[in-house]
């Protein structure tokens, strides 16, 4: 068996998300392994140029919410360590901007993860069929093994 070193596990905040920290956490123990808690933070779209209806001020605002949501989400996973991952375990943070899907891979492969550790929101019907998952695009396209974490109860996410 191959031995984890890295485990990347992407964060949004939502109690799904928190379950699958504690099982990195159990699996960093067991491994001695360090985590990477990851969150990646939706670009906004910009209209195809070229655009009458974007200015350069709105511009300049679509960047700063980016720059805020970014220092939101540092933040929010730095308070997250603090409550969620105990002394002793090593961890270190990053926030991207761009497609969570493709931003998670694209992190796993750059800090050489051995495994991402991930929740599933556990989206299903129409809501799955729109909005997608993550985790199964995850599942697709990572190197490395992906470990989902499914939800307590699927009733509240639908």
């Amino acid at each position: 068996m191959k031995n984890i070193n890295r485990i990347l596990c992407p964060v949004d905040f939502s109690d799904p998300s928190r379950a699958a920290v504690e099982h990195a956490v159990d699996l960093a123990k067991h491994f001695s392994a360090q985590i990477l808690l990851f969150h990646s933070v939706s670009e906004i779209d910009h209209p195809p140029s070229p655009s009458y209806t974007l200015t350069p001020a709105l511009t300049d605002q679509m960047m700063q919410i980016t720059m805020q949501m970014t220092e939101n989400a540092n933040n929010a996973i730095k308070e997250l360590i603090e409550t969620d991952i105990p002394d002793g375990i090593s961890v270190d943070q990053h926030v991207d901007v761009g497609d969570p899907s493709t931003s998670i891979v694209q992190a796993a492969k750059e800090e050489d993860a051995d495994l991402i550790v991930m929740s599933t929101h556990g989206r299903s019907g129409i809501k799955g069929l729109f909005f997608g998952s993550v985790a199964e695009k995850v599942v697709r396209s990572a190197e490395c093994p992906v470990l989902t974490i499914k939800p307590k109860s699927t009733e509240t996410n639908e």
